[in-house]
């Protein structure tokens, strides 16, 4: 009876030891299976960031421009110049332009265009919202939160570029509300 229960005994060591293994071997699995989320999220994060980035980097490269006031450049050389604009963003600012100023020698747009107003946040802008799957993003004054920009981005040949921002091919739905 004694060697029965040593073997009882034996056996069930065992088979504890073997369903501790299997429970270590599913909770290193369970782990790694978490790992590969949390570094695809990460990734995920990155490369938002990344993408804002040239939006974000474009409306505060426009507000240091618009703040040296007699030192500043046109608009529509601005746009031209900047490397992560979109062509479709620069014909349509021409276009734009050009017809308020045929209908208006003497006022023009009477508004900026890029900022959907007259006046801005001189601060710059930092990101507010981002859709990754309309590429839409809302940008908001740094020190003026209620001011907000509607911008919209997209990859051109491996690269992001601003294609939208304020009124500029961005449909009025879309726009940020004044």
């Amino acid at each position: 009876m004694k060697k029965l229960y040593l073997i009882l005994l034996i056996f069930f060591v065992l088979s504890c030891k073997e369903k501790q293994k299997k429970n270590i071997s599913e909770k290193q699995e369970q782990i790694e299976i978490d790992l590969k989320e949390v570094k695809t999220k990460k990734t995920e994060l990155n490369r938002t960031d990344s993408i804002t980035d040239v939006a974000i980097k474009f409306i505060n490269d426009y507000v240091s421009n618009s703040n040296k006031m007699k030192e500043q450049i046109g608009i529509i050389e601005f746009v031209n110049a900047h490397p992560n604009v979109s062509t479709e963003f620069k014909t349509e600012l021409k276009r734009m332009i050009e017809e308020a100023e045929k209908s208006e020698p003497e006022y023009g747009l009477g508004f900026d265009p890029i900022f959907d107003a007259q006046d801005y946040p001189d601060n710059g802008f930092k990101l507010s919202e981002f859709d990754s799957n309309t590429n839409y993003l809302t940008v908001e004054g740094i020190n003026w939160k209620e001011f907000t920009i509607t911008m919209k981005i997209k990859e051109l040949d491996s690269k992001w570029f601003v294609t939208g921002c304020g009124v500029i091919n961005i449909p009025k739905d879309k726009q940020a509300k004044r």
